[in-house]
């Protein structure tokens, strides 16, 4: 292990790519500084921090970049051993500069192992930083920017509808093998015998830290599967094609995905140098025949301000994709038909040309959603959306509020299709 002086002493390992063991030993003094008794580790599921120093119950700490161009937020670790202790984490670069990287709720904080998770620091946490009193027999706490969602969740997920599967109306395939040699899950929901009269594909992480979008996947599919009058008009005339992890290796290992050089997954759609982006086209092209009804492409924003606290699509530029009635329809029924909390109107789209959606922004290469308008036959909706990470409009971002959503824009997409 490497041996790093600091104002206390911190141990540092390689473990695995994006797994850092951060400790400090307690009962020792070192360099006339006493070193706290708790330790710092981002051996949890997409675990991501680097301990800058630890000075008495104050941990200068920031996220680990790894190959991400620039500045992104994403972090995520874990304290052992601090039962009783009031600590202060600051996230700061290592020449101190403060960085802005904490959420607008706070962190959400899991005590049990990752079972629940919740934000007990909403309100009280700064956006570079906050102060947490752990329990008396709190002797394990988990810290991320945003719910975590990896493999493992997906797993549970695909476990619940074991007799869907069953059923012959749910199945979960490969799409591919990722760049380190994992297998990428793509699943298929609905209408799976014979030729169903529509197809929806939905894409979730293309930026892999863009958790929330995990919970909105699940939605969607969970309404292609539901014992209610959706369930069954679904399952008689759609099929669902979907990947929820595009950025697979990404979402597990805990990076930011964002900017990731020499580009990010959702600027791949030129030259495919990822594995999944390219067997993402050639599955729609040749199980699809080209043809989809739907393309919808879930993201997150940034962690707070405009276009980053409620839930909105991205235009497209009109030069290359003109905009057409039935997207704008779409985004009318969707906010009429919507039944949860995370509300969304489609006043709040973001149209081409403002804040950062402009054409510099694809400069590095296609979006997966330029190149569906470019070689999807037809689509009636064809776009990005984004799901904030904590707050709504005031909502509290939560993952059943992410799934009621995810069935909502199922719904939105039935009811287009009725309309015809």
């Amino acid at each position: 292990m490497k041996h790093v002086e600091g104002s206390g002493s911190i141990l540092k390992s390689r473990l695995a790519r994006g797994m850092f063991l951060l400790v400090a030993f307690g009962a020792v003094s070192i360099c006339g500084a006493a070193v706290p008794g708790f330790t710092i580790d981002t051996e949890i599921p997409a675990g991501n921090a680097i301990v800058n120093s630890i000075e008495g119950d104050t941990v200068s700490i920031r996220q680990d970049l790894r190959d991400t161009k620039g500045e992104w937020f994403y972090w995520a670790f874990r304290v052992k051993g601090a039962a009783g202790r009031t600590v202060r984490f600051d996230f700061r670069k290592p020449d101190g500069t403060a960085l802005d990287i904490v959420g607008v709720r706070g962190p959400v904080v899991s005590t049990d192992g990752g079972k629940t998770f919740s934000y007990p620091l909403d309100g009280k946490a700064t956006t570079c930083g906050f102060t947490y009193t752990f329990a008396p027999d709190e002797n394990e706490t988990l810290f991320y920017e945003c719910h975590p969602y990896v493999r493992a969740d997906w797993d549970a997920f695909v476990a619940r509808h074991a007799a869907d599967a069953a059923k012959g109306v749910f199945a979960v395939e490969t799409l591919c093998r990722s760049r380190a040699g994992a297998e990428v899950p793509r699943v298929r929901a609905g209408c799976l015998s014979g030729e169903p009269k529509h197809r929806f594909m939905f894409t979730a992480r293309h930026h892999c830290s863009e958790t929330t979008a995990s919970w909105v996947f699940e939605g969607i599919v969970d309404a292609f599967l539901a014992d209610d009058d959706l369930g069954a008009w679904l399952r008689a005339n759609v099929e669902l094609m979907g990947v929820p992890f595009v950025d697979y290796d990404g979402v597990q290992a805990g990076d930011q995905g964002k900017n990731r050089k020499p580009h990010d997954h959702n600027r791949d759609y030129s030259e495919f140098i990822y594995p999944e982006t390219k067997a993402l086209t050639e599955w729609i092209g040749e199980h699809a025949q080209g043809r989809l009804d739907a393309f919808i492409d879930l993201h997150c924003p940034w962690i707070r301000g405009d276009y980053n606290e409620f839930v909105y699509a991205t235009r497209k530029d009109p030069k290359i994709t003109p905009p057409t009635a039935q997207e704008d329809r779409f985004s009318e029924i969707l906010e009429k038909i919507q039944s949860g909390a995370l509300r969304y109107k489609a006043a709040n789209d973001l149209p081409f040309g403002k804040a950062w959606n402009k054409g510099v922004n694809f400069a590095q290469g296609w979006s997966s959603v330029i190149w569906a308008c470019h070689n999807v036959k037809e689509p009636k909706v064809c776009r990005a959306m984004e799901f904030p990470f904590a707050n709504a409009n005031g909502a509290v971002v939560t993952p059943e509020k992410c799934r009621t959503f995810g069935r909502d824009i199922a719904l939105a997409l039935r009811v287009l299709i009725d309309e015809r």
